[in-house]
């Protein structure tokens, strides 16, 4: 499974999954589940501080399904520093607490764990239930929350809220149909 290299270390394995996981709702449960990670391919040695998965990437945990040509996890004195995951797109996809979907796009997803930051980069589309965003670049502070698109590269942002779906109309009960005039009815046809 991982030619030419002993078994991952699992705490990235962990990481990694935070890594592309916009906490934005996202399901909490699906963090107490087993992650599967595949790959065509797995790199890394005892000299280097990074390790790379390449070909058909797919990462899955709970609700979560990332999908990339390539990521690449470097390690900063033992501990997971950076996942960079690139694509024609990546993409990730997740439920959501409130209910819904969470879907995202962009060229490279990359989340820096000492900035406690995940950046998305290059034709970015993050699809709500509250609705779309897009733009070039969009950062998001897993430490406060904060989402910001737009910021440093030209074309803009642009948002799409769908509107609020409009409320059942409610349809007046009949009265049940009887065959028994009411008083009034019977007042009127038998006259004065």
């Amino acid at each position: 499974m991982y030619p030419n290299a002993s078994a991952p270390d699992r705490r990235w394995l962990t990481l990694l999954c935070l890594a592309v996981a916009l906490p934005a709702g996202a399901l909490e449960a699906d963090r107490q589940q087993p992650m599967q990670i595949n790959s065509d391919r797995f790199e890394s040695g005892m000299d280097t501080n990074t390790t790379v998965l390449t070909g058909n990437v797919r990462i899955t945990q709970g609700s979560l399904v990332v999908n990339a040509a390539r990521a690449d996890v470097t390690q900063d004195k033992g501990e997971v520093a950076r996942a960079l995951l690139t694509g024609k797109p990546a993409t990730l996809k997740q439920a959501m607490d409130g209910g819904g979907e969470l879907n995202a796009q962009a060229a490279t997803i990359d989340y820096k764990l000492t900035d406690e930051t995940v950046e998305l980069s290059g034709n970015v589309v993050l699809e709500r239930p509250q609705g779309t965003l897009r733009s070039q670049r969009v950062v998001y502070s897993v430490k406060t929350g904060r989402l910001a698109a737009g910021e440093g590269v030209t074309g803009g942002v642009q948002l799409v809220i769908p509107p609020k779906a409009p409320k059942p109309v409610e349809v007046p009960k009949e009265a049940p149909k009887s065959s028994a005039l009411a008083p009034s009815d019977a007042a009127r046809l038998i006259g004065p």
